[in-house]
């Protein structure tokens, strides 16, 4: 009887491994069009500008670019940046803001370490898109071409206008003036001349009322001088500095809502 042979079985275990091995390099090696992982993060990086929803009548189409345009990306694979072409427009109930932007990515050739694992090439991807935001909804994109040279430089909002402790010391100064409520108003207006700021003054059962405030930030000074002349800041409701709502008023104090 025939022997089978003790070095042949480790060979030819040898040259299947062997064949096996060269078979998952060349698995290894079917990589991705790199630049079809580009245009998937230029969309990705598209569909998150898109989803801004908060974006209520008083924020301006200049604070959307600088708030709701990234700079770079804010995930995904490889490098992406996002240059503001155009702004226009403010939202409202019958208006809308329109923001174009280009996007531009790039991927490194990725190699899996994991049998089967996804690899791709290098590649990169731009494209351009607008964006129209109504009230209180996300944005309609569409694509658009992109143009030559350049992006416009970004754009920078103002300050947001606030009232600080500075502001509530000038306030009591005021009160503390000895001037009657109709005075008090004008020396208030004369403190906070901007067109952003209301005042209210009134008297109520022996004390001296007033309000300042700045509606579109929900800013709110409300102070009392009593007939001592002891300046006190009543506390009130925050949600009626809301829109829809009584507003920074002096009523917060003398007749506060429910």
């Amino acid at each position: 009887m025939p022997t089978r042979s003790r070095i042949g079985i480790p060979l030819a275990l040898a040259a299947i491994v062997g064949a096996l091995t060269v078979g998952c390099g060349v698995l290894q090696t079917i990589s991705a069009n790199g630049d079809d992982v580009a245009r998937r993060n230029v969309e990705d990086i598209a569909t998150q500008i898109a989803a801004h929803s908060d974006n209520k009548a008083e924020i301006t189409v200049i604070e959307m670019v600088a708030f709701w345009v990234p700079s770079s990306s804010v995930g995904g694979e490889g490098a992406v940046t996002v240059e503001p072409l155009a702004w226009s427009g403010q939202i409202g109930s019958d208006s809308t803001a329109t923001i174009d932007v280009r996007i531009h990515a790039e991927v490194e050739a990725y190699s899996s370490p994991a049998i089967f694992g996804d690899s791709h090439g290098p590649g990169e991807a731009t494209t351009c898109f607008r964006f129209v935001w109504p009230l209180y909804d996300e944005a309609a994109r569409t694509e658009i071409p992109c143009p030559d040279g350049p992006a416009p430089i970004r754009p920078t909002p103002a300050p947001a206008p606030d009232l600080d402790d500075a502001d509530r010391a000038t306030v009591v100064a005021v009160l503390n003036s000895g001037v009657d409520a109709e005075e008090a108003g004008i020396a208030l207006r004369e403190a906070f001349p901007s067109p952003l700021v209301t005042i209210e003054s009134v008297d109520w059962r022996g004390q001296m009322v007033v309000a300042v405030g700045i509606p579109e930030e929900r800013e709110c000074i409300l102070a009392a001088r009593d007939a001592d002349g002891a300046v006190s800041f009543p506390s009130f409701r925050q949600i009626s500095l809301e829109p829809g709502e009584g507003g920074c008023s002096t009523s917060l104090y003398t007749n506060p809502p429910l």
